[in-house]
């Protein structure tokens, strides 16, 4: 699962030199990181590659082709320390190197070796949907943007491919719907790879998804296990005027301008964020979790807060401990007591941001949150929610997630480490990888799965987390995804619960109410479970580390509702009357703050409706 093994560097690339990342038109012979991921030089085989294509294959927001990825950092003269821009002062005494700071150059030098790797075979793929989308289309074929991550430039090992397919209207003939054009897209493709697929050595798929929200192609290259994939979706403008705010405030490099000499420090703690969110398997939308947009724009907006930069600046002399601490400042500011339960608004021109925390008199029952990411592209009466409904499971998945993550960040040594490695090992443990699927609850095939539950976790009284087996599951109809989604409330899940000892992790199956009927909106996580002797099963160290951090985190954040009290006699009660609802005072104008490309402050636009 490591990228790198520890203390080493990827083929080509000499240590002295490990932050420099080599540009597309650098790179060594193709020899992947993966072996199952095809070469660069395999992509020659591709129709798009064989058959030249008018343009770039993939288009950024600003009309240019795939970004190259910036270097992590400058790499000082020999004896100088690293430093974020060159400066003029005499050499100093090389310090001590810091564990945790090798740590991430080289987690983020892995992973840009291993995207630098696959990039020619991304482009090939792009050329050959453009490809199929000219031929379908003919002169509705508008031009193939690129967004999503990889025009961000915070794409990590597994990251899709985005493109969006723009249609113009042919006289008085219009492409027709999304989906249809998608249809028609898919066919052309289908018949491009058939006319090539005789003598030629690679494995390509395409499967169109329809009933989504919003119907994508998702071509596939390369083994299942670990294929290069690319989403194309039509006519959607949303995406492109996303890359576009995030390169207008500075948390992207735009696509018109010269590759930054070193990627800015937004830009490296949104790729780990979108890394961490990878390896610790954090729902994704589909899932029923926050959207990838949504975490990134929380970053953002950490990284604006004038703290934050104040003390990136200080630890500016080493690049990767200014990482290093805005990567705290993140997880400690959303793992704090209600760090999730508030709104969050840009301006509408991204120069300021505020995090409105729910106020006293409406906060709901602890410890349960309702979050609100404004899309910052949207403003007034088109005002946009990103996050959907989160159920009460997956708010202290996210919880226990964050708080794991901020309790390692704070523990890492600034300056000298006390053992050998020991940053290191606190940053391996933040971004531990987890299996795939550890957060999944599957739709089918579930019987005998260890589960960590919430049960009645819409009730006011207090809860508990529980260890739980699965007998079955009783999808909604119409249901066919492998996959439940976490607010469905209408799927059925039986369950038998087991009594765990904390401190050996044993687990005995309740004898009473032998089964349990739940829905997958109380599903937490999965956890392992090991058969010991006779009946009882073992947790295995990852669940009960959850299981007892977990409980823990309810018993000090709920209220117990205290037992009633039986007497003779009942007093006489006055009934109060309810509050009267508090006014809110109107938003302050939030000044400027020190972060890129923020160089003035707006006004926040009025609140509206959540969508």
């Amino acid at each position: 699962p490591r990228l790198l093994p520890r203390g080493t560097v990827a083929p080509g690339m000499e240590a002295t030199a490990l932050a420099m990342v080599p540009r597309c038109s650098e790179l060594p012979p193709a020899q992947s990181a993966r072996p199952s991921v095809p070469s660069p030089a395999v992509a020659q085989a591709m129709p798009g590659a064989r058959e030249p294509v008018s343009g770039a294959a993939a288009q950024g927001a600003d009309g240019v082709s795939f970004p190259s990825l910036a270097p992590i950092s400058r790499m000082p003269p020999p004896g100088d320390r690293l430093q974020i821009q060159p400066r003029s002062r005499p050499l100093q005494p090389r310090e001590a190197s810091h564990s945790g700071e090798e740590f991430l150059m080289e987690m983020l030098a892995g992973m840009d070796y291993h995207m630098q790797q696959l990039r020619g075979t991304q482009q090939a793929l792009v050329a050959t949907v453009e490809l199929a989308c000219r031929r379908a289309l003919g002169l509705n074929f508008g031009k193939l943007v690129l967004v999503g991550s990889a025009a961000l430039r915070v794409e990590t090992p597994g990251s899709d491919v985005d493109v969006v397919c723009f249609t113009r209207h042919n006289g008085k003939e219009a492409a027709g719907l999304p989906a249809d054009v998608l249809r028609r897209v898919h066919k052309s493709f289908r018949n491009l790879i058939r006319e090539y697929e005789s003598g030629a050595s690679f494995s390509m798929a395409s499967e169109l998804i329809e009933d989504a929200r919003v119907p994508i192609l998702r071509v596939l290259w390369g083994q299942p296990g670990s294929p290069v994939a690319v989403d194309v979706s039509v006519d959607q403008s949303r995406p492109v005027d996303h890359v576009r705010w995030f390169q207008r405030v500075g948390a992207a490099p735009r696509p018109s301008a010269p590759p930054p000499a070193v990627a800015p420090l937004v830009t490296l703690t949104l790729r780990c964020v979108k890394w961490w969110l990878r390896q610790r398997q954090i729902p994704r939308t589909k899932e029923g979790g926050l959207p990838t947009l949504a975490w990134l724009l929380m970053a953002v907006h950490v990284c604006s807060l004038p703290e934050t930069h104040e003390q990136a600046i200080i630890s500016s002399q080493r690049p990767m401990a200014a990482l290093l601490v805005s990567l705290t400042a993140f997880f400690r500011f959303y793992a704090a007591p209600g760090g999730l339960d508030g709104s969050l608004a840009f301006a509408p021109d991204g120069s300021s941001s505020e995090f409105r925390r729910c106020s006293e008199a409406a906060r709901r029952p602890a410890p349960w949150a309702e979050l609100s990411v404004l899309d910052p592209t949207r403003d007034g009466v088109e005002s946009l929610d990103l996050v959907p409904r989160l159920p009460a499971a997956t708010q202290l998945l996210l919880t226990h997630e964050l708080q794991r993550a901020s309790q390692r960040l704070q523990a890492v040594p600034r300056d000298r480490e006390v053992s050998l490695n020991e940053a290191r090992s606190l940053l391996d443990d933040v971004f531990e990888m987890l299996p795939e699927g550890a957060n999944a609850l599957p739709s089918f095939g579930a019987h005998g799965l260890g589960v960590l539950i919430l049960p009645d976790s819409d009730s006011k009284d207090a809860q508990s987390v529980e260890v739980a087996i699965v007998d079955k599951v009783l999808p909604r109809p119409g249901w066919a995804a492998p996959f439940f989604l976490r607010s469905d409330e209408r799927s059925e899940i039986r369950v038998r619960i087991c009594d765990v000892e904390e401190e050996t992790g044993r687990c005995t199956p309740r004898r009473q109410r032998s089964t349990v009927r739940i829905s997958p909106c109380h599903f937490i996580s999965r956890v392992g479970l090991e058969r010991g002797d006779g009946k009882s099963l073992w947790l295995d160290s990852h669940g009960l580390n959850r299981y007892v951090a977990m409980r823990k985190y309810l018993r000090e954040n709920t209220a117990v509702p205290v037992a009633p009290v039986v007497v003779e006699e009942e007093a006489p009660t006055t009934k109060v009357p309810p509050a009267a609802p508090q006014i809110e005072a109107q938003h302050e104008r939030i000044a400027a703050v020190p972060s890129p490309s923020r160089t003035r402050g707006v006004a926040r636009p009025q609140e509206t409706p959540q969508a």
